[in-house]
């Protein structure tokens, strides 16, 4: 099997209602889509994401380098092409947009090579259980408490027993009253996850954290500046919460990094920014090392699919409004029943995207 060609696309799909956390608030997903044709007939489909900007670049990226220099590729050989097509993008950018970029084609080829195997890509790449928890999670900053309630109470309905919340609040006080409404809607014996979006300074997350213990949160997300190695170490080390990060960490030396330095509690790489499956497993693996767990962040069809194939993976995560079938843009709906994600079992990723539908949202450009 060889790849005879490639065609990319970028679309512009206008949420429903803003999201807001403590450093941005997004109106506008980007999905930008890759796909790869065979001299067998075959398609593998990949695809990566941002949240309202860059979106065309990646797609004429891909276009004008990846998706030529991905020509001639045995998607039986992966691991090969994937240091190929990084070396292509390594002068470019060590991350950013051209590795968002190669994330899309590292997910088509995998497409690919599980589709040539006859197998789902979670029992390709080692079949580790049948199916991954999931929790909810919702960029809520914005939302107000009664709101912020209705929508953990919806969660609850769908059967999750963890949930993730935004703090990160100008006042604290208010992320307080937030986080002690909420623990009281879902009770004591559920995980309750919160997320600062890489708000504070190291003195100032550690007071924040103090002030959210009699709430007893699970994790604490990105409390400082995702490259701030020195500050999250030492914030572990005083804090009794446990620290969760990785979404803005796009290379596999940086997660050993934090790992080697005791600066990380659970780990959260995004298989589309980190450069594919490819890396994304090296990293799952690193932190199994460490005896760290890996929770992906975001990309519920595919992140559920690699925590079905790894031994020690945690939670997936399951963003209100942010799945590509709440997005529309999917031909068969994948989500998630009773807070669990079970991956689809046909050969390949299993995620059929609906290309009519998306392309009312396709950009120019």
């Amino acid at each position: 099997m060889t790849v005879t060609r490639g065609e990319a696309a970028c679309y512009r799909i206008k949420l429903r209602e803003p999201w807001q956390s403590a450093s941005h608030v997004i109106t506008t997903f980007e999905l930008i889509t890759a796909r790869l044709w065979t001299d067998t007939g075959q398609e593998g489909v990949g695809w990566t994401f941002t949240v309202g900007a860059g979106g065309t670049a990646i797609a004429a990226f891909l276009t004008d380098d990846l998706l030529p220099a991905a020509v001639g590729a045995d998607p039986a050989l992966v691991e090969r092409t994937w240091q190929r097509l990084h070396g292509t993008v390594r002068d470019a950018a060590p991350g950013g947009l051209a590795l968002l970029g190669l994330s899309a084609v590292d997910v088509a080829l995998w497409d690919l090579k599980a589709q040539a195997a006859g197998e789902p890509l979670y029992r390709l790449l080692g079949g580790s259980r049948d199916r991954a928890e999931a929790y909810g999670s919702g960029i809520n900053l914005n939302l107000s408490i009664p709101d912020l309630l209705a929508q953990f109470r919806r969660w609850k309905t769908r059967g999750f027993r963890a949930f993730k919340m935004k703090v990160g609040s100008d006042d604290p006080s208010t992320d307080l009253e937030r986080v002690r409404a909420v623990r009281e809607e879902i009770g004591p014996g559920a995980l309750l996850m919160l997320d600062a979006n890489q708000k504070w300074t190291a003195a100032e997350a550690l007071r924040r954290i103090r002030g959210f213990e009699p709430y007893d949160p699970y994790w604490i997300e990105e409390p400082l500046p995702a490259d701030d190695v020195a500050g999250h170490a030492w914030l572990r080390a005083q804090a009794r919460c446990r620290i969760a990060l990785g979404e803005n960490l796009f290379a596999v030396a940086a997660f050993n990094e934090f790992l080697r330095r005791d600066a990380v509690d659970v780990v959260q790489p995004d298989v589309l920014r980190v450069g594919g499956i490819t890396p994304f497993l090296k990293i799952a693996h690193l932190a199994e090392s460490y005896g760290a767990p890996t929770a992906p962040h975001l990309v519920l069809e595919l992140s559920g699919t690699l925590c079905c194939a790894i031994g020690h993976a945690s939670m997936i995560e399951d963003l209100d409004g942010g799945t590509l079938g709440e997005l529309g843009a999917l031909a068969e709906p994948i989500r998630t029943e009773q807070g669990y994600f079970t991956p689809p079992p046909r050969p390949g990723h299993g995620v059929r995207f609906d290309w009519d539908a998306l392309a009312r949202w396709r950009a120019r450009g």
